[in-house]
Protein backbone atom coordinates (compact mmCIF):
# COMPACT_ATOMS: atom_id res chain seq x y z
CA UNK A 1 0.00 0.00 0.00
CA UNK A 2 1.61 3.27 -0.91
CA UNK A 3 2.91 6.02 1.34
CA UNK A 4 -0.34 8.44 1.60
CA UNK A 5 0.27 12.72 1.52
CA UNK A 6 -2.41 14.92 2.15
CA UNK A 7 -2.23 18.59 1.00
CA UNK A 8 -4.63 21.54 2.60
CA UNK A 9 -4.78 23.26 -0.24
CA UNK A 10 -5.27 27.04 0.22
CA UNK A 11 -2.31 28.88 1.49
CA UNK A 12 -0.77 25.53 1.77
CA UNK A 13 -0.10 24.36 -1.49
CA UNK A 14 -1.21 28.40 -3.01
CA UNK A 15 -0.04 31.51 -1.70
CA UNK A 16 -3.50 33.44 -1.32
CA UNK A 17 -6.68 31.82 -0.55
CA UNK A 18 -8.48 30.61 -3.93
CA UNK A 19 -11.92 30.89 -3.49
CA UNK A 20 -12.44 34.67 -3.04
CA UNK A 21 -10.16 35.78 -5.75
CA UNK A 22 -12.06 32.80 -8.13
CA UNK A 23 -15.03 34.81 -7.72
CA UNK A 24 -13.44 37.83 -8.56
CA UNK A 25 -11.86 36.75 -11.77
CA UNK A 26 -15.27 35.36 -12.91
CA UNK A 27 -16.98 38.44 -12.32
CA UNK A 28 -14.23 40.72 -12.98
CA UNK A 29 -16.30 41.91 -16.10
CA UNK A 30 -19.36 42.81 -14.15
CA UNK A 31 -20.36 45.89 -12.51
CA UNK A 32 -22.98 44.93 -10.66
CA UNK A 33 -20.51 42.00 -8.21
CA UNK A 34 -19.52 44.74 -6.09
CA UNK A 35 -22.37 45.22 -4.98
CA UNK A 36 -22.77 41.27 -4.22
CA UNK A 37 -19.10 40.88 -2.79
CA UNK A 38 -20.06 43.56 -0.39
CA UNK A 39 -22.58 40.90 0.77
CA UNK A 40 -20.36 38.25 0.32
CA UNK A 41 -17.89 40.59 2.87
CA UNK A 42 -20.58 41.28 5.41
CA UNK A 43 -21.37 37.71 5.24
CA UNK A 44 -17.18 36.95 5.94
CA UNK A 45 -17.97 39.47 9.16
CA UNK A 46 -20.76 37.58 10.52
CA UNK A 47 -18.47 34.72 10.52
CA UNK A 48 -15.61 36.51 12.40
CA UNK A 49 -17.80 37.50 14.72
CA UNK A 50 -19.58 33.91 15.55
CA UNK A 51 -22.74 35.28 13.93
CA UNK A 52 -22.94 32.92 11.04
CA UNK A 53 -21.63 29.62 9.69
CA UNK A 54 -18.78 29.54 7.11
CA UNK A 55 -21.45 27.41 5.23
CA UNK A 56 -23.74 30.41 5.29
CA UNK A 57 -20.93 32.25 4.10
CA UNK A 58 -19.98 30.02 0.96
CA UNK A 59 -23.59 29.89 0.06
CA UNK A 60 -23.93 33.66 -0.51
CA UNK A 61 -21.15 33.62 -2.37
CA UNK A 62 -22.46 30.75 -4.88
CA UNK A 63 -25.33 33.21 -5.81
CA UNK A 64 -22.71 35.56 -7.86
CA UNK A 65 -22.28 32.56 -9.90
CA UNK A 66 -26.17 32.22 -11.05
CA UNK A 67 -25.25 33.85 -14.74
CA UNK A 68 -23.30 31.43 -15.74
CA UNK A 69 -23.50 27.44 -16.54
CA UNK A 70 -21.54 24.76 -15.71
CA UNK A 71 -19.91 24.45 -18.49
CA UNK A 72 -18.63 28.05 -18.81
CA UNK A 73 -17.66 28.02 -14.62
CA UNK A 74 -15.53 24.47 -15.92
CA UNK A 75 -13.57 26.73 -17.89
CA UNK A 76 -13.28 29.89 -15.94
CA UNK A 77 -11.88 27.22 -13.10
CA UNK A 78 -9.65 25.81 -15.74
CA UNK A 79 -8.17 29.39 -17.03
CA UNK A 80 -8.20 30.39 -13.40
CA UNK A 81 -5.82 27.39 -12.11
CA UNK A 82 -3.51 28.05 -15.51
CA UNK A 83 -2.82 30.98 -13.71
CA UNK A 84 -2.94 29.81 -10.33
CA UNK A 85 -0.21 27.45 -11.31
CA UNK A 86 1.87 29.81 -13.32
CA UNK A 87 2.60 32.32 -10.38
CA UNK A 88 0.35 31.52 -7.46
CA UNK A 89 1.57 28.16 -5.92
CA UNK A 90 3.95 27.68 -3.14
CA UNK A 91 7.73 26.46 -4.85
CA UNK A 92 8.66 24.38 -1.52
CA UNK A 93 4.92 23.00 -2.02
CA UNK A 94 5.08 21.91 -5.58
CA UNK A 95 8.44 20.89 -4.82
CA UNK A 96 7.31 18.76 -1.69
CA UNK A 97 4.66 17.05 -4.49
CA UNK A 98 7.29 16.35 -6.55
CA UNK A 99 8.98 15.03 -3.87
CA UNK A 100 6.04 12.40 -2.98
CA UNK A 101 5.21 11.66 -6.78
CA UNK A 102 8.47 10.77 -7.45
CA UNK A 103 8.12 8.31 -4.21
CA UNK A 104 5.02 6.46 -5.65
CA UNK A 105 2.80 8.00 -2.86
CA UNK A 106 -0.67 8.41 -2.90
CA UNK A 107 -1.24 12.14 -3.03
CA UNK A 108 -4.42 13.64 -1.91
CA UNK A 109 -5.92 17.38 -1.51
CA UNK A 110 -7.98 18.05 1.49
CA UNK A 111 -9.73 21.43 1.57
CA UNK A 112 -12.45 23.50 1.91
CA UNK A 113 -12.24 25.14 -1.25
CA UNK A 114 -15.14 24.16 -3.90
CA UNK A 115 -14.33 20.81 -5.85
CA UNK A 116 -14.93 23.00 -9.49
CA UNK A 117 -11.53 24.54 -8.45
CA UNK A 118 -10.05 21.84 -6.33
CA UNK A 119 -10.23 19.61 -9.04
CA UNK A 120 -8.40 21.27 -11.53
CA UNK A 121 -5.69 21.88 -9.82
CA UNK A 122 -5.53 18.60 -8.66
CA UNK A 123 -5.50 17.49 -12.25
CA UNK A 124 -2.86 20.02 -12.82
CA UNK A 125 -0.46 19.04 -10.47
CA UNK A 126 -1.10 15.55 -10.48
CA UNK A 127 -2.61 14.86 -7.50
CA UNK A 128 -4.35 11.05 -7.37
CA UNK A 129 -7.47 12.54 -4.94
CA UNK A 130 -9.86 15.27 -4.04
CA UNK A 131 -11.39 15.70 -0.56
CA UNK A 132 -13.71 18.89 -0.64
CA UNK A 133 -16.67 20.80 -0.56
CA UNK A 134 -18.94 19.46 -3.29
CA UNK A 135 -21.22 21.00 -5.31
CA UNK A 136 -24.66 19.90 -6.44
CA UNK A 137 -25.83 21.32 -10.01
CA UNK A 138 -29.04 19.91 -10.20
CA UNK A 139 -31.10 22.98 -9.85
CA UNK A 140 -33.08 23.45 -13.13
CA UNK A 141 -33.18 26.83 -15.28
CA UNK A 142 -31.01 28.20 -17.86
CA UNK A 143 -28.01 28.86 -15.29
CA UNK A 144 -29.16 28.31 -11.99
CA UNK A 145 -26.04 28.59 -9.45
CA UNK A 146 -24.60 25.53 -8.18
CA UNK A 147 -25.54 24.88 -4.48
CA UNK A 148 -23.48 23.32 -1.70
CA UNK A 149 -23.50 19.50 -1.45
CA UNK A 150 -23.55 18.51 1.77
CA UNK A 151 -21.37 20.38 4.51
CA UNK A 152 -18.32 22.75 4.18
CA UNK A 153 -15.17 20.64 3.90
CA UNK A 154 -13.20 22.52 6.83
CA UNK A 155 -12.19 21.46 10.13
CA UNK A 156 -13.54 18.55 11.83
CA UNK A 157 -15.47 17.77 8.62
CA UNK A 158 -12.72 17.50 6.91
CA UNK A 159 -11.03 14.70 9.13
CA UNK A 160 -14.70 13.57 8.78
CA UNK A 161 -14.49 13.44 5.07
CA UNK A 162 -10.23 11.82 5.41
CA UNK A 163 -12.09 9.09 7.10
CA UNK A 164 -14.88 8.44 5.09
CA UNK A 165 -12.07 7.84 2.66
CA UNK A 166 -11.07 4.27 4.61
CA UNK A 167 -8.02 6.40 5.60
CA UNK A 168 -7.63 5.48 9.31
CA UNK A 169 -3.70 7.23 9.79
CA UNK A 170 -1.55 8.96 6.49
CA UNK A 171 2.17 9.43 6.42
CA UNK A 172 2.30 13.11 5.59
CA UNK A 173 0.16 16.00 6.47
CA UNK A 174 0.23 19.92 5.29
CA UNK A 175 -1.65 22.39 6.22
CA UNK A 176 -1.30 26.27 7.12
CA UNK A 177 -4.09 26.42 9.80
CA UNK A 178 -4.93 25.27 13.18
CA UNK A 179 -8.07 24.31 11.88
CA UNK A 180 -6.28 21.21 10.69
CA UNK A 181 -4.63 20.69 13.60
CA UNK A 182 -6.23 17.32 14.53
CA UNK A 183 -5.29 16.03 10.70
CA UNK A 184 -1.52 17.23 11.51
CA UNK A 185 -1.75 15.36 14.55
CA UNK A 186 -3.58 11.95 13.06
CA UNK A 187 0.10 11.47 10.58
CA UNK A 188 3.24 10.53 10.86
CA UNK A 189 5.05 13.89 9.96
CA UNK A 190 2.47 16.93 10.53
CA UNK A 191 3.76 19.92 8.52
CA UNK A 192 2.65 23.30 9.29
CA UNK A 193 3.32 25.34 6.12
CA UNK A 194 3.63 29.06 6.67
CA UNK A 195 1.29 28.34 9.71
CA UNK A 196 -1.13 31.11 11.02
CA UNK A 197 -0.42 32.14 14.52
CA UNK A 198 -2.65 29.73 16.11
CA UNK A 199 -1.30 26.75 14.46
CA UNK A 200 2.50 27.58 14.94
CA UNK A 201 1.93 28.49 18.63
CA UNK A 202 -0.24 24.58 18.86
CA UNK A 203 3.16 23.20 16.03
CA UNK A 204 5.72 24.46 18.64
CA UNK A 205 4.12 22.84 21.84
CA UNK A 206 3.07 19.10 20.07
CA UNK A 207 6.52 19.21 18.13
CA UNK A 208 5.20 19.36 14.41
CA UNK A 209 7.64 20.66 11.91
CA UNK A 210 6.69 23.90 10.79
CA UNK A 211 8.08 24.87 7.17
CA UNK A 212 8.78 28.09 4.84
CA UNK A 213 7.28 26.26 1.65
CA UNK A 214 7.93 29.99 -0.18
CA UNK A 215 11.64 28.39 -0.48
CA UNK A 216 11.75 25.67 -2.65
CA UNK A 217 14.37 23.80 0.03
CA UNK A 218 12.64 20.93 1.33
CA UNK A 219 15.38 19.07 3.15
CA UNK A 220 13.15 18.99 5.99
CA UNK A 221 11.57 15.91 4.14
CA UNK A 222 14.62 13.77 3.77
CA UNK A 223 15.08 14.40 7.48
CA UNK A 224 11.74 13.74 8.48
CA UNK A 225 11.64 10.10 7.04
CA UNK A 226 15.36 9.44 8.56
CA UNK A 227 14.56 10.44 12.09
CA UNK A 228 11.48 8.09 11.92
CA UNK A 229 13.61 4.97 10.41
Amino acid sequence: MPTIAIFDLDKTITRAPTWTRFLIFVNRKRPAFLLHLARILVQAAGYKLGLVSRDSVKVVSLRSLSHLSREELEAAATAFIVREVHSGLRPGAVEAIRWHAARGDRLIIATASVDLVADELARALGFHEVIATRLDWSAEGEAPAPRLSGANCYGAEKLKRIEAHGIERVSFAYSDHVSDLDMLLNSDHGIAVNPSSGLRKAAREMNLTIADLNLPEIGFLSEEVSTSK
